[in-house]
């Protein structure tokens, strides 16, 4: 039997939060983050699970994270698209930096959510 790829482990944890079992998404978001550790979407997830346990202080380190690897991963994707001659924030021909700058907005929100605006 082969291993779970990272996009079925990702699934499988998401699966898990959805049905209402924190504690393992909670293990299988933190199986993806030792093995990635700047895996935005499993930091998320991990938030989002320890927010339905109540673990404020908990799920606010995770979206912090989440955060910080976001912007990196946005100004990595501005400073290319720059260097590819576009000019502004916002590369019109690539989505890359929507999906950055979106998940930006939603993690200050649940950072605010959980009392731990950045």
């Amino acid at each position: 039997m082969s291993a779970m790829s990272s996009a079925e482990k990702i699934g499988q944890a998401w699966r898990l939060h959805r049905d209402g079992d924190s504690r393992g998404a909670i293990d299988m978001f933190s199986s993806i983050i030792e093995a990635n550790p700047a895996n935005v979407d499993a930091h998320y997830g991990l938030g989002l699970a320890h927010k339905a346990l109540g673990e404020n202080d908990a799920a606010g380190v995770a979206f912090q994270t989440a955060l910080d690897n976001t912007e990196q991963a946005l100004s990595a994707v501005q400073k290319t698209s720059q260097a590819e001659g576009h000019l502004g924030d916002n590369d019109l021909d690539s989505s890359a930096d929507d999906r950055y700058m979106m998940l930006t907005r939603m993690l200050n929100q649940r950072l605010e959510d959980v009392g731990a605006a950045s």
